[in-house]
């Protein structure tokens, strides 16, 4: 059976068909006969690989073509760096400093690291070419537990512990103030959807409301409301797939598992999520989107999403 593949009736009509418009690891499948008015969500994810360490805390990016986890874990692997070539994960390098709860972006083809936790204002990158880390800046505010994203060619780093409401923008030689953040921002997720800057959620609560459902975009000069998301968020993960933001898990109660997209419009539901998904890091890679640890977690889920339909369907390979 393949991994990620659901059961729920017996009773094989004995067609084969192929699964229309996903890909799946099992791309011929056997339709299984559901009860007359019945129908059945199945969720398509399935276990890609096992992570080097368990990984949480950290980030993960997409640079030249592999996925890289950074930092994050128990104390001994907050300096660790692997990639996954799309096969076998592989040590990369040693971090230049214990890495966790800060951000990473992939900017001018090198990897940025930018503060965490007992490393407020550090900001390293890394080159491929000579393998190596070496300091870039000292970051404007003590920056952790947020948001980083590369925006009109710059760096952006956005709110975090103690700093809610702080946005800088680095070009690549000094930093400067941008704006004040709508909302107290912390512990959430931003991303850049179609050339403006959302950030999505929170964990730090306000007179001003529930910041925890908040979404709101920059489009370079001010800050709007986007949308109200469909459930708390904070400290899960959100990417930009198929022209949609995806935003996967949370640790709030409840929600740990919840998988949903935005198309500009409206919210609507994608798949449950195969764990309980907080504190890990979400990637496109591959044109797939990739879940990678988590608390507690060492796993890499391909996230397929779900096919709703009057069948179930199992594997035959």
């Amino acid at each position: 059976m393949a991994r990620g593949f659901k059961m729920g009736a017996s009773g094989e009509s004995g067609a084969k068909v192929y699964v229309d418009g996903v890909k799946t690891n099992a791309k011929e499948v056997r339709i299984l006969n559901v009860p007359d008015g019945g129908s059945v969500a199945v969720d398509l994810n399935y276990l890609i690989s096992t992570l080097p360490y368990y990984f949480f805390h950290g980030c993960a990016v997409v640079y030249n073509g592999e996925i890289h986890i950074l930092g994050g874990g128990g104390d001994s692997n907050r300096t660790s760096h692997y990639k996954w070539d799309g096969t076998r994960w592989t040590s990369v390098s040693t971090l230049p400093y214990n890495f966790y709860n800060g951000a990473a972006v992939v900017y001018n083809n090198e990897i940025h690291i930018l503060g965490g936790e007992n490393n407020l204002t550090k900001h390293y990158k890394f080159n491929s070419t000579n393998a190596t880390w070496s300091s870039v800046s000292t970051l404007p505010y003590d920056f952790y537990y947020s948001s980083a994203v590369v925006y009109n060619n710059e760096i952006h780093i956005l709110g975090g512990g103690g700093n809610y409401d702080k946005h800088y923008k680095w070009n690549g030689s000094t930093w400067s103030n941008v704006s004040t953040l709508p909302y107290a921002f912390y512990a959430s997720s931003a991303v850049v959807y179609n050339n403006k800057i959302h950030i999505l959620g929170s964990d730090a609560y306000s007179s001003s409301g529930n910041n925890y459902i908040k979404h709101y975009e920059w489009n370079g000069s001010t800050w709007t409301s986007a949308s109200t998301l469909p459930y708390e968020f904070n400290r899960g993960s959100a990417v930009v797939y198929n022209n949609e933001i995806h935003i996967l898990g949370c640790l709030t109660k409840g929600n740990y598992k919840k998988h949903y997209k935005w198309d500009g419009t409206r919210w609507t539901s994608v798949s449950t999520l195969p764990y309980e998904f907080y504190y890990g890091s979400g990637v496109v890679y591959s044109d797939e989107i990739h879940i990678l640890g988590g608390n507690g977690h060492n796993e890499h889920y391909l996230i397929k999403g779900q096919i709703t339909a009057d069948k179930v369907v199992q594997s035959i390979t």
